[in-house]
């Protein structure tokens, strides 16, 4: 829900927008980048670029990582939760998904957070949290409908629901280790640095690096764009809104996302999505909606994950 006692004015409007263009956009970035490199690599690549605009704006701020090796083991198992192994999963689905619906898919993970919070007691149900649920699983329904008989395309949608789970796990482990003890930006940036450090020598295990095909500017572009728009600077425009309007109203870029990158599919990459999928994409914005109205207190930490 918005809270209309914080000013949210043109520049805000303007932040919010940008922030879900730039997450939005990293749907289509990863399309492209599939052309000619892995899965893996490419979170390798993201999350190297990405590190290195953090940790600029990081020093920039004044601000530092973490001292101590225990929060850097917290960090780390963060960096794998919510950064390395679904952001491989997402793009391992997108070579059998389009763009949109897998962003529409996304748009699930304040559903499986709010699963799992209740599955650890740190969140409860009500009448309008399990209409809200409901209502997301049979938008859940329709979007795999029909590919019910396409047995690549539904391994994809399980793995980018897998995904969705994984952040919401993410999402409770931070609040239970280190929520209010280290700064917002110094916990990104060390998540993406320990994922980028911990995602090398997987890269090496699992794929080939990748080949000379890999250095077309449009993949080279993508790989950029990717890391420091979609991984560094969005964190930075994230916690400026935070600063400004607080963790709830920035929560709206929840819904924005998916509309973003299905547009963006649609009009650059000439994606079609059905009708079933669109639909199905609508009634889980609905059910998250529903799941936000239901509760006492914005779920804010955790709803604000989805946009990662």
């Amino acid at each position: 829900m918005i809270d209309t006692a914080v000013r949210f004015g043109p520049r805000e409007t303007g932040l919010l927008l940008l922030l879900a263009s730039m997450w939005g956009f990293s749907f289509l970035f990863i399309e492209v980048a599939l052309e000619a490199v892995a899965p893996v690599w490419i979170v390798v690549a993201r999350t190297s670029i990405g590190a290195v605009a953090l940790l600029v704006v990081l020093a920039a701020r004044g601000a530092s990582l973490p001292s101590d090796l225990r929060t850097w083991g917290h960090v780390a198992v963060l960096g794998v939760l919510n950064n390395a192994v679904p952001w491989t999963a997402v793009a391992y689905a997108q070579q059998y998904l389009e763009s949109g619906q897998t962003a529409l898919l996304m748009a699930l993970v304040p559903t499986s957070t709010l699963l799992i919070s209740v599955a650890v007691r740190i969140e409860r149900l009500n009448t309008l949290r399990v209409a809200g649920l409901l209502v997301a699983l049979s938008g859940v329904g329709l979007m795999v409908a029909d590919d019910l008989g396409n047995p690549g395309r539904v391994i994809a949608m399980l793995v980018v629901m897998a995904a969705t789970v994984l952040y919401a796990i993410g999402s409770v482990y931070a609040k239970r280790t280190v929520s209010g003890r280290i700064p917002p930006l110094t916990l990104a940036s060390g998540q993406v640095l320990s994922a980028a450090v911990l995602w090398l020598p997987v890269g090496f295990l699992v794929a080939p690096f990748p080949g000379p095909e890999a250095l077309q500017w449009q993949i080279i572009g993508s790989l950029i764009a990717l890391g420091s728009l979609g991984t560094g600077f969005a964190f930075l425009v994230f916690y400026i809104l935070i600063e400004r309007v607080g963790a709830t109203n920035t929560t709206m870029v929840t819904y924005l996302i998916p509309v973003v990158a299905v547009i963006a599919g649609i009009v650059l990459l000439g994606e079609r999505l059905g009708l079933l999928v669109l639909a199905g994409g609508a009634l889980v914005g609905c059910g998250i909606f529903l799941t936000q109205r239901g509760s006492p207190r914005a779920p804010a930490e955790a709803i604000a994950r989805a946009a990662r």
